[in-house]
């Protein structure tokens, strides 16, 4: 019965790619999480007129 899981090659490249997988998910995660603590004030996109003038 051949080797199955870890112990092979195979295994631990599939290891070493799930915890690239799982350290960018969780990088991503801290990023929107520290972007939503912001104040929404910074960075924010100026609103267009609603009045439909243009400023000259």
């Amino acid at each position: 019965m051949p080797r199955r899981g870890r112990s092979t090659t195979v295994g631990k490249i599939a290891q070493l790619c799930q915890a690239r997988r799982a350290s960018e998910i969780r990088m991503l995660g801290e990023l929107l999480r520290r972007e939503q603590r912001a104040d929404p004030r910074e960075g924010a996109y100026p609103q267009p007129a609603r009045d439909g003038s243009t400023p000259r």
